[in-house]
């Protein structure tokens, strides 16, 4: 068996990059956590959490075996972390550490939660993951995880089956086992199936891989397809185990996935691919052919292809529609629709996506992420009101609330909302809108699920969905008496988006396998069907006058708004039909435990505390290592405790290119407010240098020692990402064992513990300052980092706009055996281009730093960037400022068979421009003396970078490569002319 070297390294190169992280996702300190253990799980939860903790660990122990029967495969004991500060809706597995935390926020989008209660969803999902993990750990895996631990593991596992089976899997099984994963919810495969069905049936490599020209939906959903239609073509539900079994085994050989599924399918992955793309197309367009499709007036003009949604249409009173334009080239922002044309009137920030909007008059409320500055995990749900008249915003409620749903009433004095505290409970709130304060609560003993709340056109009532055990359900509640009314009773009909006008309640339902609306007459019980819809129709609004209603439809190039008169003599008497479902049933017919939580044991789990000190040492790797940039190996252990507060390396480094070796330690502490760095390390050190024909060798033996506090603040409130960054480190460097060696021609010239080199035939000698000599260097580092910019969108690679700033000041204020002192001035000015997703941007730095004749001075290594094309010049003070233009040149999506998938081409124009001042100091031997010589001059260059954005041997991360023409003018240190030079960019991991 042959194994490629360059191919193994980079898969470990890959394994070690994950591990890198500065700044951890934790908690505030003052947090206490306990713990909640069973066979399989320790739980830990943090105070006030008890009761869910209970359920969860119940619920995890109960599921342990059924989930994992398809994989066959019982995981070993794992840490599942519940996480009750954010507001985020989320989840993840990781290896680095072993754990998983749950998000415990519930999402209020019907389309995403469906009518599961949220952490079941959760349980279910990411179990999965840590099943798949246990199954991977297998033949050469195994072997790869005892010598190197789990990022290895992890990353040869990510290696050996595509991100969409690890994440089409989980949902597979969320399918089968809850009674609304989203297997089950149309909306979750609406984009692929239009696109199949518009004639967009891309390549396997372009389906997965994604693409910057078409919207692709992401590899959940591709995953999910796949999964299910093997598992409903062999009628094998433990298919995808076996052939997982044979590429975990063997994740080193290329395409050892794509093999296994030809050696037990006949099938290569991507005639696997196309087989269930022309089947579902096939399928889908049967059911359409049968449709009566429902008529309507396009609302939105389009001036692109370039996939858009306009998104939850507003009435206004003038006649304009508001809606949240959104898509592959845009950011979420409010506009007005008119007359054909489009107005934009404000951008929000970091949108908590309810899955609705509210408007009255000429304001809208919409749920927005606020940050807490330090804790990254702590975050919170604000609602905030925009007037786009009087052009004023505000938050409604308090910034550090966890509101997670909002609509106006009629008359824009009130908002209604959903209030997620922090244990789980969620609550029913009407808000005074100038005040922010709440002004009724309803009464939630059961806490039962409420979602997507709106008043009633006379502001009397509030309908809303609730969803208990039993499933969803539609209900009316009586705003000053409280009382409830069902309208709907509970099913598992996955209701959504509720909106009252008159004694009729409109919503969504995929009722018959196509997400349409329907009306419900309060009075009668009378159920009707409003639309019918090729694609999908959602988020349904009435005008104030009750002529007109307003919805999105699902078209080829996104969701647009339409209209049709809202004519209830015109509407279809809804007749209950099952929904086609042939893409999940035979998922619950093979796993055969449908609702499978529905009966959890509700057994009462011992309780203890849980100590993070106790935790803090929690080694995760370990065994030989290879940095990304190929230069170190490294024999150590690396400890991350499941809390995320501590981070600890130890162990052995050996450099490839110094051919030396060294003992080094970190440990990261960061469950303080400031983060505590203190790193160590002790080895011998070499470095090569060549002057003229001369070559030079430092050796020593050094030992440095680095401690240092820092504070990084996350200070985003708008459409801009700001964040402040402040620390300060104090290092000491003690070396010893210091030897220079001169050879010409491999004849030695001089060996001694001077730093200087012999310059030409002369007598002068040339000081290398930058070079330590025996002795020590006590030397104190602050470093200050802020930069405001514009979210992106998917095709942005650059911010339209922004700023920021570096300054890193080194100085050695403390008594030792060198002198020496750096200022480094960054800045980044972003502006927009003159097209879409161009950008012109100019790059800014200063420099100082000291020289002198006297011969204990260190110079510190340069901290800016250089004119491109130059190399490095040293000198006391240096000015430099860049402008560059760059702008997408190709969407290409070509892929040259499974090796190249190239997606983007990109230019970049640029002109560079430095200024340096300073001295060079050279020792005259003969009279005893130093003697200074100008360094001045000026660094012009100007040129054009081509890069690639593209996919390797298809992994789903992104690589950068590409190629750099510069011409240089010439100056006393350079001969000028042209430059070529390859750029390694990003690797998006």
């Amino acid at each position: 068996m042959k194994i490629s070297l360059p191919f193994l390294l980079a898969i470990l190169s890959l394994a070690v990059h994950a591990q890198t992280q500065t700044i951890l996702e934790n908690n505030p300190t003052g947090l206490k956590w306990y713990q909640v253990n069973t066979p399989h799980f320790r739980v830990l939860f943090p105070e006030g959490f008890d009761e869910q903790a209970q359920r969860m660990a119940n619920t995890l122990e109960y599921i342990h075996a059924p989930e994992a029967k398809s994989l066959g495969t019982r995981p070993r004991k794992i840490s599942v972390v519940l996480q009750n500060q954010s507001s985020v809706s989320n989840a993840f597995v990781s290896m680095l550490p072993r754990r998983s935390e749950f998000y415990t926020m519930a999402p209020q989008d019907y389309n995403f939660i469906g009518t599961n209660d949220w952490l079941d969803m959760l349980a279910s999902h990411e179990y999965r993951h840590i099943v798949q993990y246990q199954h991977a750990t297998r033949g050469f895996n195994r072997l790869f995880y005892y010598l190197f631990g789990n990022p290895t593991l992890a990353g040869m596992s990510q290696v050996a089956a595509p991100q969409w089976f690890w994440e089409g899997d989980a949902v597979v099984t969320e399918t089968a086992f809850t009674h609304s994963g989203r297997g089950k919810i149309p909306q979750f495969n609406l984009v692929f199936k239009t696109n199949l069905l518009e004639g967009r049936t891309f390549n396997y490599h372009k389906q997965y891989l994604r693409s910057y020209k078409h919207n692709i939906p992401n590899h959940y959903v591709l995953g999910y397809n796949m999964v299910s239609y093997l598992r409903r073509k062999t009628d094998d539900p433990e298919i995808w185990g076996k052939i997982t079994a044979r590429s975990w085994s063997v994740p080193f050989i290329p395409f050892a996935f794509s093999n296994a599924i030809k050696n037990k399918t006949g099938l290569y992955v991507k005639d696997l691919y196309n087989e269930m793309a022309a089947t579902y197309r096939s399928e889908w367009q049967k059911e359409i052919d049968q449709l009566k499709l429902t008529s309507f007036e396009k609302v939105n003009s389009r001036s692109t292809t370039a996939y858009t949604d306009y998104l939850y249409p507003q009435p206004q009173e003038d006649g304009s529609i508001l809606v949240m334009k959104q898509g592959i080239g845009d950011i979420e922002q409010f506009v007005l629709l008119k007359d054909g044309r489009e107005k934009r009137v404000f951008t929000p920030g970091f949108v908590n996506d309810a899955g609705m909007l509210s408007s009255t008059y000429t304001s809208v409320v919409w749920n927005e992420f606020g940050y807490d500055p330090r804790w990254r995990v702590k975050n919170f749900s604000q609602i905030k009101i925009y007037d786009y008249e009087n052009k004023q915003k505000r938050v409604i409620g308090g910034r550090r609330q966890r509101y997670a749903s909002a609509a106006l009433s009629p008359n824009g004095d009130k908002i209604v909302t959903v209030r997620s505290d922090n244990d789980y409970s969620n609550t029913l709130v009407i808000l005074e809108l100038f005040t922010g304060k709440p002004i009724k609560e309803f009464a939630n003993e059961a806490n039962y699920f409420y979602s997507m709340p709106r008043w009633s056109d006379d502001a009397s009532k509030i309908v809303v969905l609730k969803t208990t055990r039993q499933g969803k359900m539609l209900v009316s509640i009586d705003v000053d008496s409280g009382t409830e009314q069902e309208i709907l009773p509970a099913t598992h009909e996955n209701l959504g988006h509720p909106v009252q006008w008159g004694k009729y309640i409109l919503f969504n339902s995929p009722v018959t396998g196509i997400d349409n609306i329907y009306a419900i007459d309060v009075e009668t019980k009378q159920r009707y069907q409003v639309t019918s819809s090729k694609y999908g129709a959602f988020n349904p609004a009435v005008t104030k006058d009750g002529k007109t209603l307003y919805y999105n439809d699902q078209a080829k190039d996104g969701m647009d708004v339409v209209k049709a008169p809202f004519d209830p003599s015109s509407w279809t008497i809804y007749e209950a039909k099952s929904q086609a479902d042939h893409a999940y049933r035979h998922l619950v017919e093979q796993e055969g435990r449908p609702g499978l939580f529905d009966s959890i044991p509700q057994n009462v789990l011992p309780v203890k505390r849980y100590s993070k000190l106790k935790g803090i040492i929690n080694p995760y790797s370990w065994g030989f290592l290879l940095t990304n940039d190929l230069a170190q190996i490294t024999a150590a252990v690396a400890s991350h405790d499941v809390l995320s507060t501590t981070s600890i390396t130890a162990g052995y480094v050996y450099d490839i290119n110094e051919r030396t070796d060294l003992w080094r330690a970190g440990i990261s502490y960061q469950g303080l407010y400031p983060i505590i760095n203190l790193t160590a390390e002790k080895g011998n050190r070499t470095n090569d240098e060549t002057l003229e024909e001369k070559k030079i060798e430092f050796t020593w033996d050094e030992t440095t020692v680095e401690g240092g506090l820092s504070i990084p603040l996350l200070l985003t409130r708008s459409k801009y990402i700001e964040q402040l960054s402040v620390g300060n480190s104090v290092g000491l460097t003690r070396v010893s064992s210091f030897v220079n060696t001169i050879t010409r021609n491999d004849t030695l010239i001089y060996k001694g513990k001077d730093r200087f080199v012999p310059y030409r035939n002369t007598t002068y000698d040339y000081f290398y300052t930058d070079q330590l000599t025996d002795g020590d260097l006590i030397y104190n580092h602050f470093a200050l980092t802020y930069y405001r910019l514009l979210k992106p969108s998917y095709r942005d690679f650059l911010y339209r706009w922004g700023q920021s700033l570096s300054i890193d000041l080194y100085s050695t204020p403390f008594n030792s055996d060198f002198t020496g002192n750096l200022l480094a001035v960054r800045g980044i000015l972003y502006f927009p281009g003159l097209a879409k997703h161009h950008y012109l941007y100019s790059r800014l730095a200063f420099q100082k730093s000291l020289q002198s004749v006297e011969t204990d001075i260190y110079t510190f290594r340069n901290r800016i960037f250089k004119p491109r094309g130059y190399g490095y010049p040293r000198d006391e003070k240096f000015y430099t400022v860049s402008l560059n233009y760059a702008f997408p040149l190709w969407y290409p999506d070509i892929a040259l068979g499974p090796i190249l998938n190239v997606q983007r081409v990109k230019l970049n124009a640029f002109f560079d421009y430095g200024q340096g001042y300073g001295t060079v100091y050279y020792y005259n031997r003969d009279a005893n003396l130093v003697q200074g010589f100008a360094t001045d001059d000026t660094y012009q260059s100007i040129g054009v970078e081509t890069t690639f954005d593209f996919n390797f041997m298809r992994f789903l991360p992104k690589f950068e490569l590409g190629f750099r023409t510069s011409y240089l003018k010439a100056n006393r240190n350079t001969a000028g002319g042209t430059v070529f030079e390859i750029l390694i960019g990003n690797i998006g991991f």
